[in-house]
């Protein structure tokens, strides 16, 4: 058997490219590796990072540094990994605002399926839908009802504008057919606050500011926006089996590197960070963000993307929803 000079350069050149690879993947990591935060210091995001690198330094015997870039609504700190080189050194700990709803209501100087590869999902939890004590409804069936006995009477508070809780209460508006008024406000504490003063009549908030206020009595819990129930709040039924079969709304957080990352590096991620979200000390402080582990396939995490993303896009598009 014969072979030209090109062709023995071409398999040259892929066994090096191939034994390039297993070598880098053996060694991975060498040095320091960044976990991107596109929020300032604080819960949600921020803690997650956190937590998760500091098990992930542990397992992996180099530092994991959470270096905070802030701005534009995630946007800036999540375009700095799209264009980062893939290496395996720069990783976004990504949330579902800033990877599927920011690109339904805003440009972006990233595109999220091209420019990202996905590692795995860490952690996801529900929105909570709430009402005010005076709110003649105490299901999400009698909600639903009196929404429709007086539309456009009842209203709702949101952090803004594009934020989840936002998008929450449209697709349930869009899936329930009613008609309740968006009343936004800059933040989701003011948003929160004004419904506890009864200025407001519901809304869908995130577990950690809503629950202690329904503990105390100044909310009223109807139902997770889950498939199942948070085992964090397992007497609050879900709106999956309160008549609205596969609803789902909530907060997500995951590892996503820049497009083309080897595909070694992302199984050794992965394996590391699925069996990090299901150490039982992480999953208690995964709960206190009102979350629960994950650790999917990147795979799936790839699929869940997808769906998210053309389920906000629908929910942007019949809402008319734009970036404040």
């Amino acid at each position: 058997m014969k072979f030209s000079s090109l062709g023995l350069t071409a398999i040259y050149a892929c066994t090096l490219a191939s034994f390039g690879a297993d070598v880098n993947a053996q060694t991975y990591p060498q040095r320091s590796i960044q976990f991107v935060v596109a929020t300032a210091p604080s819960g949600g995001t921020d803690a997650i990072g956190r937590l998760i690198g500091q098990k992930l330094a542990d397992a992996l015997g180099q530092n994991v540094v959470v270096d905070n870039r802030p701005g534009a609504s995630g946007s800036i700190g999540s375009a700095m990994i799209a264009k980062a080189t893939p290496d395996g050194y720069s990783l976004l700990v990504a949330n579902v605002g800033h990877v599927a709803m920011n690109p339904a209501i805003a440009r972006v100087p990233f595109d999220t399926l091209r420019d990202f590869t996905p590692v795995t999902l860490l952690a996801s939890g529900p929105l909570i839908l709430i009402t005010h004590p005076s709110v003649p409804a105490k299901t999400a069936r009698e909600l639903v009802a009196l929404a429709k006995s007086k539309p456009g009477k009842l209203n709702y508070s949101t952090g803004g504008s594009g934020t989840t809780s936002h998008f929450g209460m449209e697709l349930f508006k869009s899936v329930t057919a009613t008609d309740i008024v968006h009343i936004p406000y800059k933040g989701i504490a003011p948003a929160t606050v004004s419904l506890i003063a009864g200025e407001v009549d519901v809304m869908m908030n995130t577990t950690p500011p809503a629950l202690p206020q329904v503990r105390a009595g100044r909310l009223r819990a109807i139902a997770m926006a889950s498939l199942k129930r948070a085992s964090f709040a397992p007497d609050v039924p879900t709106l999956a089996e309160s008549g609205l079969p596969g609803f789902e709304a909530g907060v997500w957080y995951g590892i996503m590197g820049p497009a083309n990352l080897a595909p070694d590096i992302v199984t050794r991620l992965h394996q590391e960070l699925a069996r990090i979200v299901r150490l039982p000390e992480v999953r208690e402080r995964l709960a206190v963000e009102g979350v629960e582990p994950v650790g999917n396939t990147p795979a799936e995490f790839s699929a869940y993307l997808k769906s998210e993303m053309t389920k906000y896009a629908a929910i942007a598009q019949k809402a008319h929803i734009r970036a404040e």
